[in-house]
């Protein structure tokens, strides 16, 4: 028998896309909570800006190595932030306090 090979996880986005991900993101958040991601729009809206912070675009001042360690540790907290009020929002919805959440 031929050893099975491990599970290959899908290449990562090229950076490129970072953009067009955060779009996408804001979109799904959109359709799901509808008036309820006014609330969340600061926090997406600083990824956007810390995103572009790191991702400059031509002719744009690049981020110094520790400006920019700096920067991804903050857009990782914010990631992870995010995630946990999507979470709870989830729970809420799937308890029937957050309409348009957790439905699924």
């Amino acid at each position: 028998m031929k050893p099975q090979a491990a599970p290959q996880t899908p290449p990562a986005p090229p950076i490129d896309a970072a953009p067009a991900l955060l779009q996408e993101v804001r979109r799904l958040i959109a359709a799901r909570l509808g008036v309820g991601t006014f609330g969340l729009e600061p926090m997406l809206d600083e990824l956007g800006q810390t995103l572009a912070r790191l991702m400059p675009g031509p002719g744009d001042a690049r981020l110094s190595p520790e400006e920019q360690e700096k920067a991804r540790a903050s857009f990782a907290g914010m990631v992870d932030t995010l995630e946990d009020v999507l979470e709870a929002l989830h729970r809420s919805g799937r308890a029937g306090r957050v309409l348009g959440w957790g439905e699924r």
